[in-house]
């Protein structure tokens, strides 16, 4: 089984257009933390076939969300903002061209913590968007709810519950929290029509419909052979799900 596969080029225009599309929800420092996060997906793309390196996105602060994660004309109570850092193995595949991809080939996780300003070193939550190992034994896409110690509630050593996710791309993972924390803001934002909501439009539709009909074509191939929970909790990709010519 191969991990997830992607165009380079892609993954560079998803973080041009987020960049673009995000750039008022994070603090100043996102600009050179999107630059950096790029020039290591470039430095990559541009290393021998099969070569396995680790690609880190250094933490990401929005702005404050002052009760917007709830939708108008409700607010919540509590201001709060949220930091998203990650770290994924990737693996350059073929000759170097504008068609190369990559392979998501090992460990892939986006860490998303949310704090309040009057207390930013007291963590209110923290969550990952992950995608398993070959043996994983949750969903391949999943979502952990999972401290960074044995303390409870959900310790590090209880990896349960594995919550089935959609987001696979790192950028992915990064609209799903500005879609939290500023609702009315970010879906207007996503309404505009101007040339980098398109580009971001196309590449996730792209993906996500590429990747609901994994689960379809999953079902239908176990028929009555199984739950149909359990049939996708086991589903392992096909790596090249998403540069497919479909």
């Amino acid at each position: 089984m191969a991990g997830f596969r992607f165009l380079f080029a892609d993954l560079q225009q998803e973080i041009v257009a987020l960049r673009q599309m995000a750039e008022r929800f994070f603090d100043s420092r996102m600009s050179l933390a999107l630059d950096a996060f790029s020039r290591d997906l470039k430095s990559i793309e541009n290393l021998p076939s099969g070569t396995v390196r680790q690609l880190n996105l250094e933490p990401l602060q929005t702005i404050e969300s002052e009760g917007e994660y709830e939708a108008s004309p409700r607010r919540g109570g509590r201001k709060i903002f949220a930091v998203i850092s990650g770290s994924w193995e990737l693996c350059p595949l073929g000759r170097r061209s504008s068609k190369r991809t990559v392979e998501f080939c090992g460990k892939a996780s986006t860490r998303i913590a949310l704090y309040e300003p009057t207390e930013p070193r007291t963590r209110l939550a923290m969550w990952r968007l992950e995608l398993g190992a070959n043996d994983s034994p949750g969903c391949y896409i999943h979502a952990q709810i999972l401290g960074d110690c044995d303390a409870p509630p959900f310790p590090k050593s209880v990896p349960i519950p594995r919550l089935p996710s959609v987001f696979v791309t790192p950028m992915s993972a990064v609209e799903f929290v500005l879609s939290e924390l500023f609702q009315d803001q970010w879906r207007q934002t996503t309404e505009r029509s101007a040339g980098d909501v398109h580009n971001w439009y196309r590449l996730q539709l792209k993906w996500l419909q590429s990747q609901l009909s994994w689960y379809q074509d999953e079902l239908k191939s176990s028929e009555s052979s199984s739950s149909p929970w359990v049939t996708l909790k086991t589903a392992k990709p096909d790596g090249k799900l998403f540069v497919s010519d479909k």
